[in-house]
């Protein structure tokens, strides 16, 4: 879908009271906007905090693995489904969270990319395989995410990846309109405009 497109069904306007919620307030101070996927999904009660509850305890806050990792995770996952709203809202956080733009760029070729560590790289092929339907060829992948993280850490890294599976379904259905802020990413990460939705 083109970025500059208008969404299906349109967000709340941030006036909205529907909008507002401590939670996404404060996700607006880390990440610097109003993500416009988060403004429709405002129109049923109780799914913005839910969500957002379940984002915190799989990409956000204290975990095993850093948050840019679990953020590149995400991103590989996005990647996958081809969800160029999703897939650019996770590198752009990614940077965010300290991830240079030269690796993000780079993110397509990271099982051969001396950026990417021998772990990074056992987690993100979990994503990748968990990053379509059906999930493709998953053994292989978790078995050798075995020889460097533990069990409790491959369980974080598949809750990034199903994480994002809501995501991934909600804007390529929703069309969410992407902000000028995550947009940035489009400029340094030139894959991105090859995604589909």
């Amino acid at each position: 879908m083109n970025a500059h497109a208008a969404a299906r069904i349109a967000p709340l306007h941030e006036n909205d009271p529907r909008s507002s919620d401590p939670v996404l307030e404060e996700l607006v101070d880390f990440v610097g906007y109003r993500p416009n996927a988060l403004l429709t999904m405002a129109r049923k009660p109780g799914v913005v905090p839910a969500l957002l509850q379940l984002l915190g305890v799989t990409l956000r806050g204290d975990g095993l693995l850093t948050q840019a990792l679990r953020f590149l995770i995400a991103a590989e996952t996005a990647r996958g489904a081809r969800c160029r709203y999703t897939t650019t809202h996770l590198v752009h956080a990614a940077h965010h969270l300290g991830v240079g733009w030269d690796k993000l760029a780079a993110l397509p070729s990271y099982p051969g990319d001396p950026r990417y560590t021998e772990q990074e790289r056992k987690a993100l092929a979990i994503a990748t395989a968990g990053g379509s339907l059906p999930v493709c060829e998953p053994g292989q992948a978790m078995e050798q995410a075995r020889q460097v993280f533990t069990e409790e850490e491959i369980v974080e890294i598949v809750s990034c990846v199903a994480m994002v599976g809501w995501f991934n379904r909600w804007n390529g259905l929703m069309g969410s309109e992407l902000e000028p802020v995550p947009s940035e990413a489009l400029a340094h990460v030139p894959w991105l405009q090859d995604l589909e939705v």
